[in-house]
């Protein structure tokens, strides 16, 4: 680190190459904000602050390691001896402690050795300091690879902690107007105030902002997989010192020195703690397990993450001259598949999906005790309730509760035990009677749900309990307007009103559960119910056959089939069709979409409202086809068609309960079948294919993107993302999947999610409002070639190359990552080869060998070929004014940044036998063509020379990721050289696959 920062240092100082101060300097002066006065303060800002947490942090743990050790030797010495340690850190030397391991005991020779070479190669990266850590490596035992592993796994944790905490604190510098930040290609709207001022700039008027943001929303939809990796009880271990290095920052001037010395132990005691703790799971998270994770996001930072946004908005909105939102705005909501992806996961049960409903709704209703109990408090006033309140109370009496009569005469008494304080409430506070009554009814639907979610029937009760969400809110917002009618609008818009904003947004239910199904499975459910009743194999009917006979019945009322009991069929159609039921017995409210995976035609949609109303279903969930292949993306437009033509179907909207065609996206599978350039590309002009029909049709549309959190699955930087969709794709409305371990980084602090939610919401806003221009012929024609190019040569190695998936499975972990416990769901859809291998261990097993290969591969050779042609100057006008190309290109220029070619070829050398050799030659030909035309069209010498701050993430991380990787090579050699791997050998390779997921940022 110390290397690190000297590096920076002379960047800062007068270097103007890759990724230096310098450059930041020249390129972007014209940054908003206040200008820096110099490039020492620049540096004081920006790299110093990182730096020296990180330097803290580490210097703290080998402290807290050394402080052990010598406690353990004092209790062998003089074990009748009891002595408190001195943990005072006050004259503590964290640069010191950052690199002296003298005294940790606990470290052997070979582990200290690994470290401090490690260090010495963040200087230079040289491969003589590689080949020295490669022979220590070597030589160490298997015990120490997993030690070492388990100290460069936490370094690099903390670094990843310093980071996002530093991220916020340029942030909130920003927002004080105290240095400008950092922007590169993808604008410089990310927040709200910037969002407004680029659009008044384009004519839009203040009104037409307010408006267009009245009407906006914003669905993050959670997914499990893949899996968070890190348990949760490290996770909220960091987020103590996430905490800590705010109070540090926030409080500095205020702290003396007891406090000081208290907040440098808890730092030690949690970074020991974290040491201490087994971080890699023992069995394989159940689903449960995972919805309960989803949950606890939700509950722990978004719960009071929403109100605050809001507040944002209302007051950049005052600011701007208009009014605030209105009360029914919805611009967040939340759903989530953790509980409800059944698609390859057969521990997903309809009996765990109803289980998970119940859950979600007690979680809820907990969360809504407390802010209840806290209001309590808050609307204490007195006085004559209005005309809706004294109707609410009438209708919800509950014990001795008692409209008040309008003379107000009698001093009666209302609700016993309101409070532990004070037993009985007078009748002259109206607000009181109603939150008490809505705390009385809570607890009831408490008990009701808590045995719900755990397979009992409920205790028996009379008394009313909420189901709905507009039961829970309608008491709340007649408060809130009799607040208004009185004058007391400041009173109204306190707590009260956040809590109006949170019911707008988690409802009842907290999230939405959204059921997803492969599209295969209702087909064998159809197979079954036609063969039972004597009409042959509905599989091999041709599809105008099937969309007619499943119009007809869904139009028919007479039912199919009887009892499903009775229907004869195999466990899986019959676990189908009690999912089906369960939707029905819950109800509609507390799910959200019918997910098809591996949709393709127009009865795979009517296949499921057909078993909707067959299970007894009054409101059919909203049915969404997901297209996730190449082929399937190409074939979407007419399969809606046939959809919008059907007359049944054109009026099942009022069955549904809403007004709009969902249609999700599938970024994993596509790339994995076709390609990077080629999943895009298809993705984007079926977007506007489906854009345009809907038009056509007059239905409107809302596309669900199924994005994942490597960009080799749809990730990257949401904002870039959303502005480079085609025009008219996002239209106030998107629907977004937030992946596992994305749900961590996205929205584990409050700060966090302030920055996450800016950013969506502005993007969304400005991509509304100003969508990107339409590309010209010429640029679609390029586009279209180089798809069907990069294409070609992607299968070409992938699919068509002899022996290519023995060779995969030799230079990646990929059979290795089935032993490990990070999520509940198997690997593979079924058996087969890479078709039916998931996306995410595809892209999880090139990520942790650092050649990332899906998601460049094709790529150099599609624009290598327009180059040849003489188009580069057509490619470089692309880059420049088409953002759809502009953010493809980045995204590959991000990765090929990640890519190290000498670590790698460490994996081959060690793992790939020699007659396969051949096949890296190829790949390592098609990332040099690669990296030479993506700096071509850029025209940078270096990659990511415009951006810095990636940079110096990558830079920040390699010192110890390398190392990682050839401790990873190591342990697979001897897993393979036995035939079933020990203990000792499973966990130093967790070990391993953890410390570089955190080096590269996600698993893939």
């Amino acid at each position: 680190l110390l290397g690190v920062r000297d590096d920076l240092e002379m960047a800062g100082a007068g270097d103007r190459g890759e990724g230096g101060l310098g450059t930041w300097l020249a390129d972007h002066a014209s940054g908003s904000g206040a200008a820096p006065s110099s490039e020492e303060d620049e540096m004081r800002t920006r790299i110093n602050p990182l730096l020296e947490d990180m330097q803290m942090l580490r210097g703290l743990f080998f402290d807290s390691l050394r402080k052990g050790c010598e406690d353990m030797r004092r209790m062998k010495t003089q074990p009748s001896v009891y002595a408190e340690h001195d943990y005072n850190t006050s004259n503590l030397d964290c640069d010191k402690a950052a690199i002296d391991l003298d005294g940790i005991d606990c470290l052997s020779d070979n582990v200290k050795q690994i470290i401090q070479l490690s260090g010495e190669y963040g200087k230079d990266h040289s491969q003589e300091c590689l080949q020295k850590i490669i022979a220590v490596v070597d030589k160490a035992s298997i015990d120490e690879v997993k030690v070492v592993a388990r100290v460069l796994s936490e370094l690099l944790s903390q670094i990843n902690l310093c980071e996002r905490h530093h991220r916020y604190r340029r942030w909130a510098m920003y927002k004080r107007h105290e240095i400008p930040i950092l922007h590169f290609s993808d604008g410089q709207n990310h927040q709200v105030e910037e969002c407004f001022k680029m659009l008044l700039e384009k004519g839009f008027t203040p009104t037409k902002i307010r408006e267009s943001l009245c009407k906006q929303n914003l669905e993050l939809v959670f997914t499990a997989h893949p899996t968070q990796s890190i348990r949760r009880s490290v996770l909220k271990k960091f987020k103590l010192l996430d905490a800590g290095l705010e109070t540090k920052d926030n409080q500095a001037e205020m702290l003396t020195p007891l406090m000081r010395e208290r907040l440098f132990m808890s730092f030690q005691q949690n970074l020991l703690a974290i040491w201490r703790t087994n971080n890699m799971r023992k069995i394989k998270p159940t689903p449960e397990d995972e919805a309960r994770y989803g949950l606890s996001v939700v509950e722990e930072t978004l719960w009071n993450a929403v109100p605050e946004h809001y507040r944002i908005i209302d007051e950049s909105l005052r600011r701007l001259g208009t009014g605030t939102l209105p009360m029914d705005t919805r611009l967040i909501t939340l759903g989530s598949w953790m509980g409800g992806d059944r698609d390859g996961n057969p521990f997903v049960t309809h009996d765990i999906t109803k289980r998970i409903v119940y859950l979600s709704q007690m979680r809820a209703c907990k969360l809504y005790y407390t802010e209840v109990e806290n209001l309590l408090w808050s609307l204490s006033m007195q006085g004559p309730a209005s005309e809706p309140m004294k109707a609410w109370l009438a209708n919800h009496q509950e014990g001795e509760v008692m409209v008040p009569n309008d003379d107000h005469t009698a001093a009666v008494q209302q609700t016993k035990h309101w409070d532990f304080y004070r037993q009985e409430q007078t009748y002259n506070e109206p607000f009181r009677q109603i939150l008490v009554i809505m705390r009385v009814i809570l607890e009831r639907t408490i008990k009701r749900t808590e045995a719900l979610s755990v397979g009992k029937e409920p205790p028996a009760t009379s008394g009313f309990t909420f189901t709905r969400t507009e039961q829970l809110l309608e008491p709340l917002m007649i408060m809130y307007e009799a607040l208004e009618a009185r004058g007391d609008i400041l009173l109204a818009n306190g707590p009260l009103k956040d809590l109006i904003r949170r019911v707008q947004t988690f409802g009842i239910n907290l999230v939405r559960l959204d059921i997803r199904q492969e599209s295969t499975r209702h087909e064998e459910v159809m197979d079954a119910i036609t063969s039972y009743m004597g009409l042959g194999q509905y599989g091999t009917w041709p599809e105008e056959t099937k969309v007619q006979w499943l119009t007809n019945e869904l139009i028919s009322k007479r039912p199919l089939i009887g009892d499903i009991d009775d229907l004869p069929c195999s466990p899986e159609v019959k676990e189908a069709l009690q999912t089906f039921k369960v939707i029905a017995e819950v109800g509609s409210e507390a799910f959200g979409a019918y997910i098809i995976s591996m949709a393709q035609s127009a009865s795979d949609v009517l296949e499921v409202h057909l078993l909707q109303k067959e299970m007894g279903s009054k409101r059919h969930l909203r049915v969404a086809p997901l297209f996730e292949t190449k082929q399937d993306l190409i074939a979407s437009p007419a399969a809606l068609k046939q959809l919008y033509m059907n007359d049944w179907y054109r009026q099942h909207f009022t069955l549904v309960g809403t007004d709009y065609q969902e249609v999700m996206l599938g970024y994993s599978d596509s790339a994995k079948d076709a390609g990077r350039f080629t999943s895009v590309w298809e993705l984007y002009k079926a977007q506007e294919e489906i854009v345009r029909l809907s038009k056509e049709y007059k239905i409107p549309l809302n596309l669900f993107h199924g994005r994942g959190g490597s960009v080799g699955r749809g990730g990257g930087p949401q904002y870039l993302a959303i502005l480079s969709q085609p025009a008219g794709s996002i239209n106030g409305k998107l629907r977004v999947t937030i992946q596992g371990e994305v749900i961590e980084n996205y929205f584990g602090t409050a700060r966090a999610c302030e920055l996450t939610f800016e950013r969506y919401t502005t993007a969304i806003l400005q991509a509304t409002l100003a969508p990107p221009s339409a590309p010209s012929a010429e640029f679609r024609d390029a586009m279209q070639r180089m798809s069907e190019c990069g294409c070609a040569a992607y299968r070409k190695m992938v699919y068509d190359t002899p022996n290519f998936v023995d060779y995969f499975r030799a230079i990646t972990p990929e059979q290795e990552l089935k032993l490990l416990n990070f999520g509940s769901r198997p690997s593979k859809r079924k058996a087969g080869g890479i078709e039916t291998l998931r996306a995410i261990p595809w892209m999880f097993a090139w990520t942790q060998t650092r050649l990332h290969m899906p998601v460049w591969y094709g790529v150099g050779t599609a624009l290598n070929e327009e180059i040849e042609a003489g188009r580069l100057a057509d490619l470089k006008e692309m880059y420049d004014k088409w953002p759809f190309f502009q953010s493809t290109i980045e995204l590959v220029e991000a990765v090929l940044a990640k890519v190290d070619t000498s670590i790698a070829k460490v994996y081959e050398q060690m793992l790939v036998p020699a007659p396969l050799m051949h096949i890296g030659e190829s790949v390592f030909i098609e990332l040099e063509t690669t990296i030479k035309c993506v700096k071509l069209i850029t025209g940078r010498d270096l990659l990511l020379a415009n951006n810095p701050v990636i940079k110096r993430m990558y830079d920040l991380r390699k010192p110890m990721t390398d190392p990682l990787n050839i401790l990873q090579a190591k342990v697979l050699k001897e897993m393979r050289a036995v035939e079933v791997p020990t203990a000792e050998l499973q966990e130093s390779f967790a070990a391993t696959v953890q410390g570089i997921a955190a080096g590269m940022g996600w698993t893939g």
